[in-house]
């Protein structure tokens, strides 16, 4: 989703950059307060553009345009379904899909939502033909970009197991995806791979540098729009990349996999947007001249940490464990209305809420809010047991036991015959195989009389270890009482997106007669076009439950282990 200025924005710009220069006073008031009107309107009209495959306009779906709907949902790929008349001259265009690419741009309140046509149904019902598209945003792109263990070497040569992947989450991401682009969009391994897999379709060998020439000619800008075509990837500085600490290994994953899986419980936000001439560059070193997917990330957290740099991913590593460890706790606290989310003034790393509120209206009062859900969750237990295996050198003392009995028996009275290992597995995990805490101050809260008392969580290892005791408070976490919210709201009438509020971005929900709030991220945009209605709608919240925040902890020391084995070729089971 990218954010587009409307061209009589633009106009009124321009002339108060004219009345500016003109020196009058109550010229360039009136023209700065048209300027303020015009930068604050939501466009509600909806504009779509159906385009060739390499973004060239070739018309407007205009009357010709029966219904549309479609989402944009967070760090996931946008969808949308749009219905023509079926005599319209964009038909026969929208059934070229099953040989190439055919592209549409929605925009609608200065957003520009790109689309390609997955699937075109040409139907035939009630005496009419209608068209169907069933359409799936850029960011699917991402789904088609596999992960190589070595992406600069051939395929035939993938020395290292596993690709690694570590430093602030933003970087991370940013590296999965432009190493991935680089290898497909520079080419420089296709005659090896090619070649080498007895491809007999020689062109292929030479494939991006001769669809290069082919599009662009020879010169001297033909390999620098090589390298940028079709994706550019807008770089965070490492240095000042304060976001989560990410450890990933990967292995022949596609890139959308991998930022579904590390973003899911993080405030990280991904877009892939459509850059068309005429819009600002993405950054100063892009230099961008042709349609480009832009891909960037941004950290939508909101915590802030004592220097701006890197160390301050490290830090908010820190408070995060001693937060969901519950030590500390004069120093760190859990930020209200934000279950998860941890806070430490002390130590420089801070909250900053939301600055974008919306208001719940009371019942029979009218709002920009469509559609409120707020779901409050009992608990689920004040005892916990963890385990169902004996430790291994328990089991092993009590085989070698009976097999010593056995011994001893047959030596005494005189026989053989028996086997040793006959009582081998007797009285296993009988012993130190379960564990059991209590939370007393839940208990008390929950009173004598609630059902959900006990649970028992199965493991594969034994208990009383470090593990068991990340596996309690992962327990206790996820069994608590919570509260998750899902609001969906009209865009424009009290917020707009791209001016107040962003995808990804974080949002308060004040509501039950503004007593109480709840704090989430933006997780989707929907929009709908009919013929009575034409919305854009932003939902917040996905009414799921936070995952526990030692559970990041876990990923980071379980990536960190597998990172090592990757780096100095340990054995590989299998």
């Amino acid at each position: 989703m990218a954010v587009v200025k409307p061209q009589d924005y633009q106009s009124q710009l321009a002339s108060w950059r004219s009345a500016l220069s003109s020196g009058n006073p109550g010229l360039i008031a009136t023209r700065a307060r048209e300027l303020s009107e015009a930068q604050s309107r939501v466009d509600t009209d909806f504009h779509f553009t159906v385009t060739d495959f390499m973004w060239r306009p070739v018309g407007m779906l205009g009357s010709d345009l029966i219904d549309a709907s479609g989402t944009d949902p967070r760090n996931n790929v946008g969808t949308a379904r749009i219905k023509a008349k079926g005599d319209s001259d964009l038909i026969d265009h929208f059934m070229g899909c099953r040989s190439t690419m055919v592209g549409i741009i929605m925009e609608t309140a200065g957003l520009r939502f790109p689309f390609y046509v997955k699937v075109h149904r040409y139907t035939y019902e009630k005496g009419a033909w209608t068209g169907v598209l069933e359409c799936k945003s850029i960011w699917s792109i991402l789904d088609y970009l596999t992960i190589w263990p070595s992406w600069a070497l051939p395929i035939q040569t993938q020395p290292f197991s596993h690709a690694v992947f570590m430093w602030g989450l933003c970087t991370a991401i940013e590296a999965m995806v432009s190493e991935s682009a680089m290898r497909i969009q520079a080419g420089f391994t296709e005659f090896i791979n090619n070649a080498l897999s007895l491809n007999p379709d020689m062109r292929a060998w030479w494939g991006t540098v001769t669809q290069a020439l082919k599009r662009d000619g020879l010169s001297v800008n033909t390999f620098r729009k090589m390298l940028r075509t079709p994706i550019y990837v807008k770089r965070t500085n490492p240095f000042l990349d304060a976001s989560p600490v990410a450890i990933r290994t990967v292995r022949m994953e596609t890139c959308a996999q991998v930022i579904r899986d590390v973003t899911r419980a993080y405030g990280v936000d991904t877009s892939m947007d459509l850059w068309l001439p005429g819009d600002p560059q993405p950054d100063k070193w892009a230099k961008l001249s042709q349609p480009t997917y832009v891909f960037s990330t941004k950290d939508r957290s909101q915590i802030t940490g004592p220097t701006k740099t890197v160390k301050d991913a490290v830090i908010r590593t820190v408070v995060d464990l001693g937060g969901s460890m519950g030590v500390l706790s004069s120093l760190i606290k859990e930020v209200k209305g934000f279950d998860g989310v941890f806070k430490a003034p002390k130590l420089g790393v801070d909250f900053e809420p939301p600055w974008a509120i919306l208001v719940a209206p009371d019942g029979g009062n009218d709002g920009s809010v469509i559609s409120a859900e707020i779901a409050d969750h009992t608990p689920e237990g004040w005892q916990h047991i963890i385990g169902g295996r004996s430790p291994k050198w328990l089991n092993d003392l009590m085989n070698a036991t009976f097999s010593w009995m056995l011994d001893s028996l047959q030596i005494i009275l005189g026989f053989t015959g028996v086997p040793s290992d006959l009582l081998s597995g007797f009285l296993n995990n009988a012993f130190l195989a379960f564990e059991l805490v209590q939370l007393y101050s839940r208990r008390d809260e929950m009173g004598p009389y609630h059902p959900a008392i006990e649970q028992f969580h199965a493991t594969a290892s034994a208990p009383y270890n470090v593990e068991t005791l990340f596996g309690f408070i992962n327990a206790f976490f996820d069994s608590r009482g919570y509260t998750a919210a899902q609001v969906v709201f009209r865009n424009g009438e009290q917020l707009a997106l791209g001016r107040d509020i962003y995808k990804g971005g974080l949002m308060s929900l004040v509501y039950h007669g503004r007593t109480k709030m709840v704090t989430d991220y933006i997780e989707n945009i929907l929009w709908r076009v009919t013929p009575t209605d034409r919305e854009v709608l932003v939902q917040i919240g996905d009414g799921r439950k936070d995952e526990a925040p030692l559970a990041k902890i876990q990923r980071l020391i379980t990536g960190a282990m597998e990172a090592i084995a990757v780096l100095t070729l340990s054995p590989q089971n299998g």
